[in-house]
């Protein structure tokens, strides 16, 4: 069966505008001088013609088809989303498209979509956070394929990242909650065994308690692994079984700024008021935790620059410039709203 969408080829933009097929190639690849009235010719055929270059093809001929993978975990999060714009303001920038896959946290998902974008003659990869296992993006860096990690502790310099210091970015939400006079702080999270990003937080989480002369409290802490994909509704389902069992901490950080709306939600319909009963922070700033009530207090990750950064390096090493520095580490900070204070007094 003959297939309608069949595109128009070289050839018959050479027939339309009535020139050779060399010509028509001069003018799309620039590659040669071609008078201005040739090459206007050229150019409205392929108008005309809706002429649109075979991409893969011409990445074999030239060893570049200006497209970059991005693999994503959650393309649903408004986190990974901002990110994922500065990205695409750099790669318009310079020319290049961006090519979107999502893993949802599977591993075997991962490295399947990047043979996937490999045999597809991408210029270069950028894996956003992920589970410990990097074998498979190790092997591709070795292979010489530009790669860029993002957000992601994968413990070895020779591969370029982006991120930010986890645990000193947790620690320093510890030590805000301590400037309020807190001593019980519970922390909310998925799993960490298989997840550098967030094991580093939790250590920030253990540092920061420590550090403040806090004991350690495992009833205060909630890990489950259910929450991943469920941030908000997991979140809450999580909470109200905890609570349940009577004893709550006078503040709660959560790993992610959707597991802390999720908390709210829990404790306000348990009549909690937050913060005169229990503070909450959060984690990312991401643009909706100033719309919710309270406004949530949160630690900021510059997701945009995360970003723009992390594509600008990708692309000098695409594009063969001097690096001097292939693992960045940018700064976090906290945002200050509403949803903190000084702890409940306790009568005696």
């Amino acid at each position: 069966m003959k297939n309608k969408f069949k595109s128009p080829s070289i050839k018959d933009i050479a027939k339309e505008a009535g020139v050779v097929i060399s010509t028509v190639s001069n003018v799309i690849n620039k590659t040669r001088f071609v008078k201005p009235e040739t090459r206007n010719k050229v150019l409205k055929a392929i108008k005309k013609l809706n002429y649109r270059p075979n991409i893969i093809a011409r990445g074999l001929r030239t060893k570049s088809t200006r497209a970059i993978g991005v693999i994503v975990p959650d393309i649903s999060s408004p986190f990974f989303s901002q990110v994922i714009r500065g990205m695409e303001e750099v790669a318009r920038n310079r020319g290049y498209t961006l090519i979107l896959g999502c893993t949802f946290y599977d591993v075997e998902e991962e490295e399947r979509q990047m043979n996937v974008l490999i045999d597809q003659f991408i210029d270069g990869l950028i894996f956003f956070c992920g589970f410990n296992n990097y074998d498979h993006i190790k092997k591709i860096n070795e292979r010489k394929v530009p790669v860029v990690v993002i957000d992601r502790e994968v413990n070895d310099p020779k591969i370029p990242s982006v991120l930010i210091n986890n645990a000193l970015a947790m620690e320093m939400a510890v030590d805000y909650l301590c400037s309020f006079g807190h001593k019980e702080i519970g922390y909310l999270t998925f799993s960490f065994k298989e997840q550098g990003t967030v094991r580093k937080r939790y250590t920030g989480y253990c540092n920061g308690l420590k550090k403040n002369k806090i004991q350690y409290n495992p009833k205060f802490v909630i890990i489950d692994e259910s929450i991943r994909l469920r941030e908000i509704e997991g979140t809450y389902t999580v909470v109200k079984k905890f609570l349940e069992k009577g004893y709550v901490p006078t503040a709660f950080i959560t790993i992610a700024d959707f597991l802390a709306y999720g908390l709210i939600k829990a404790l306000k319909e348990e009549g909690y008021k937050i913060p005169s009963d229990i503070s909450v922070v959060g984690f990312d700033n991401i643009v909706f935790s100033n719309f919710v009530d309270p406004p949530l207090t949160t630690v900021k990750q510059p997701k945009k620059l995360m970003g723009s950064k992390a594509m600008s390096l990708l692309l000098d090493i695409v594009e063969g410039k001097k690096i001097k520095n292939k693992n960045i580490v940018l700064p976090t900070q906290i945002v200050e709203r509403e949803s903190v204070g000084p702890p409940p007094r306790k009568d005696f």
